[in-house]
């Protein structure tokens, strides 16, 4: 099969994105002049609550040393809106989170290595990271549209709108942040129950097929456990299809201002038929987990973290831990495991406004020729205000 390489047009691409956002800022900005824009009452029965948040950074990725794109400054805003509507004996809801988030020049260092990695560049201006409505009545909720992802449970803060950076392994690499369908919710008591049909990747299908996730749980005030599974077949159609399942265990315990928690997966990804990498024109992951192993077999692998945080009014002290080990398949750039420790820092400056720093180190494992001179690290130093 031919190698097909599409060459975008962003300007033309974005012009609409940017057109909606400077809509919407100009809409908060004119509402801020007259009402607190934190908790807008509408009605009797309907209210809204919006934040925004602005950033200002810089970071510092030595894994990607390679592109000429691992130190940079950059700014991104975070735009969160619920509007609930109450009725007798529930409530419908609607929730919204848009990313706005400042893309990278045009002028990127391109070659036959680089050329592979272009679309892990290429960043939307405006992306939508939330937009569902949810029905709840009782103990019982339906939610439709683009929502946070059934599967597991985080309890730490990122403070990114690339919600992978300074995440564990198995959260930037393995389960997806959002997912897109139906998800319905049950809770007695400190059970719950989680039962989702899903696009099954980031956005839209690519794929006829459809994923399910399932999350069994028990939780109360200062704790909580659960065991979810997420089936799929993969995302990408006839040659193009990757799997991605997995099944995985996460717990919570809070004890004052201390929050332990973790999760731990099996894992299944790679092609489920012989695909020419070099073909690959969306975003590939830097740990070579995009590969073909055996006709429709996955590649399987294990790992999990531990995350201890200690939050209070003026700071937030932020300490991960996790491995993951891949299946060995004889490839020297896929089958060592990856050990990841991130610390998080976030002091307050007034009530509104912080200072945020994320940092992160691998191990050292085996890469190509031509990008030699990456090294396992990164980091993040940037200051957040908040409407």
């Amino acid at each position: 099969m031919g190698c097909i390489h599409y060459v975008l047009n962003w300007k033309i691409k974005l012009i609409f994105k940017k057109t909606l956002f400077f809509l919407c800022l100009l809409l908060f900005l004119l509402s801020a002049q007259t009402f607190p824009i934190q908790n807008l009452k509408l009605s009797d029965l309907v209210d809204l609550k919006l934040d925004i948040d602005f950033r200002s950074y810089a970071i510092n990725d030595q894994r990607i040393y390679w592109s000429g794109l691992e130190f940079s400054f950059g700014a991104e805003a975070a735009i969160r809106a619920l509007i609930k509507q109450r009725f007798k004996g529930g409530s419908i809801e609607v929730e919204n989170e848009f990313f706005i988030t400042q893309p990278f020049g045009e002028n990127i260092l391109v070659d036959n290595n680089r050329e592979d990695y272009l679309a892990n560049f290429q960043i939307e201006t405006f992306s939508i990271s939330k937009l569902n409505i949810q029905f709840r009545v009782g103990n019982f909720s339906c939610k439709l549209g683009k929502a946070l992802t059934p599967f597991g449970r985080v309890h730490f803060y990122s403070f990114s709108n690339n919600l992978n950076f300074g995440s564990p392994f198995i959260r930037s690499e393995a389960i997806l942040w959002r997912e897109t369908g139906i998800f319905l919710h049950y809770k007695l008591a400190f059970l719950s129950i989680d039962v989702a049909a899903v696009n099954g990747e980031k956005n839209r299908d690519t794929n006829s097929g459809k994923a399910g996730i399932f999350r069994l749980g028990a939780e109360g005030e200062n704790w909580a456990f659960g065991i979810s599974h997420k089936v799929h077949d993969g995302f990408g159609s006839e040659d193009q299809k990757i799997y991605k399942s997995h099944t995985g265990f996460d717990f919570f315990l809070r004890i004052n201002k201390f929050v332990l928690s973790g999760e731990w997966i099996y894992d299944k990804y790679g092609f489920h038929r012989p695909f020419d990498e070099e073909c690959i024109f969306w975003p590939r992951s830097l740990y070579f987990r995009d590969i073909f192993y055996a006709y429709n077999t996955p590649i399987t692998g294990k790992g999990g973290y531990i995350n201890l945080m200690v939050e209070s009014e003026q700071i937030i002290i932020n300490l991960n831990y996790g491995e993951y080990y891949p299946q060995k398949i004889g490839n020297p750039l896929h089958d060592p495991p990856i050990k990841r420790l991130v610390a998080k820092l976030a002091i307050t400056l007034s009530k509104k406004a912080r200072i945020y720093l994320t940092a992160l180190i691998e191990n050292q494992r085996d890469e190509e020729a031509w990008s030699s001179g990456a090294k396992p690290f990164a980091g993040l130093v940037g200051v957040e205000y908040k409407l």
